[in-house]
């Protein structure tokens, strides 16, 4: 009997995938054999099942002789996915190449998750989704753009996986990891449906996440089992607290000798210099902006149009716009579309007065971070980073 019931416990969880960094190898060795395979499979279909559906909207539209709303929403989801493909084509492409420049800074995990979450409550809400979490202070010594990539895609990738989704950020014991696992599991009624059945999603979103951990040297595991999920994300590159000093784990699988310590804590990107503009004429959200851009030792300039912007990225471009909500404009737009066709990952910020607002953009260019004018002060320094460490 106890063998019996061994053995079904073991059919019932399987062990998927998992990566893990090569001791003092480099960043990116490229594509996997395997992923070099399945890669091209993937895309196909993926852009074959929007594809499909586009085709069917067109044929009813060719013979009915009209469009609905419903069939214009539907067309223009399809293509809203047909450009996520492409910029995550793009980005794996940009991750196997080997050529990632990274800086690696101190940063909070706690704060970063947390804010990734809150960026997607509107899409929880919409898709019925129950999200808890428990996360724990903890910070990691990585590059601030490719942890906010991975943070993303990990929770997108766990979100399509089930709709009851429980976020832990936790600290193992030996080694001292930080460690930040996901478990996703349907409602009652939809485990029953799906009862007997392990599937799982190898999408673009998975290829995405392998390849940014890679990227990191950070380790991927998941665990399928038959009512849930189970995604863990461990951190080589914690920093601990040893009796009131701060410490880093530096174990040699990290790929980081005790030698290089001092020369790792120094190697994050100086900020100082870089130049911000400020599409506003709100002295409130000027006078905000210029006491955060001095405290971080950045340079702000400010127009009070979207025409006044334009003629300023002409004469001298800065690395990061931040915009109100109320002047980012058709000619914002523009501007916007002109920039990101030669720098995919130019940072921008959206203040709106709306409140509790805390969106993070994704790394890949197609999104524009937003916050309320309210949370300026608390969590504009963060934005900035976060959006400086994107530019090359």
């Amino acid at each position: 009997m106890g063998s019996g019931k061994s053995a079904r416990s073991e059919s019932q969880r399987k062990r998927i995938a998992k990566t893990a960094p090569a001791p003092a190898a480099p960043a990116v060795a490229g594509l996997t054999p395997v992923a070099a395979a399945t890669l091209p499979a993937i895309i196909g279909a993926e852009l074959a099942h929007d594809v499909a559906i586009m085709q069917n909207v067109l044929q009813e539209v060719r013979s009915m002789r009209s469009i609905s709303r419903g069939q214009v929403a539907t067309l223009e989801a399809c293509l809203e996915s047909a450009h996520r493909i492409a910029m995550q084509s793009q980005q794996i492409s940009r991750l196997a190449s080997g050529r990632l420049r990274q800086s690696h800074e101190r940063l909070p995990l706690d704060t970063i998750v947390n804010d990734v979450l809150n960026g997607m409550t509107l899409r929880f809400k919409l898709g019925g989704y129950e999200v808890t979490h428990r996360l724990r202070p903890v910070e990691v010594i990585v590059d601030p753009g490719l942890l906010l990539g991975l943070v993303q895609v990990a929770i997108d990738w766990s979100a399509d996986q089930g709709q009851r989704l429980q976020v832990r950020l936790d600290v193992k014991n030996w080694p001292e990891h930080a460690e930040l696992a996901i478990k996703s599991s349907q409602s009652v009624a939809l485990s029953q449906a799906a009862s007997g059945e392990e599937k799982v999603r190898d999408d673009l979103n998975w290829q995405l996440l392998l390849q940014t951990a890679m990227a990191m040297g950070v380790t991927v595991d998941r665990v399928v089992a038959v009512d849930h999920t189970m995604l863990s994300i461990e951190f080589p590159r914690t920093v601990r607290q040893i009796e009131g000093l701060m410490a880093i784990d530096m174990e040699s699988n990290s790929g980081i000798s005790s030698g290089h310590s001092s020369t790792f804590l120094t190697e994050a990107r100086p900020l100082a210099g870089h130049r911000v503009l400020l599409v506003s004429a709100d002295a409130g959200v000027i006078g905000e902006l210029k006491a955060v851009c001095d405290s971080m030792g950045l340079t702000l300039d400010v127009c009070p149009t979207s025409a006044g912007a334009v003629r300023h990225c002409e004469a001298d471009m800065p690395h990061l716009i931040v915009v109100e909500e109320r002047l980012r404009d058709h000619q914002f737009e523009e501007l916007r579309a002109d920039i990101v066709r030669s720098d995919v990952n130019f940072p921008v910020v959206e203040i709106t007065r709306a409140p509790n607002i805390l969106e993070m953009s994704n790394w890949m260019g197609d999104s524009v971070s937003r916050i309320s004018r309210d949370s300026l002060r608390a969590h504009l320094p963060s934005f900035l980073v976060m959006e400086l460490a994107k530019i090359g």
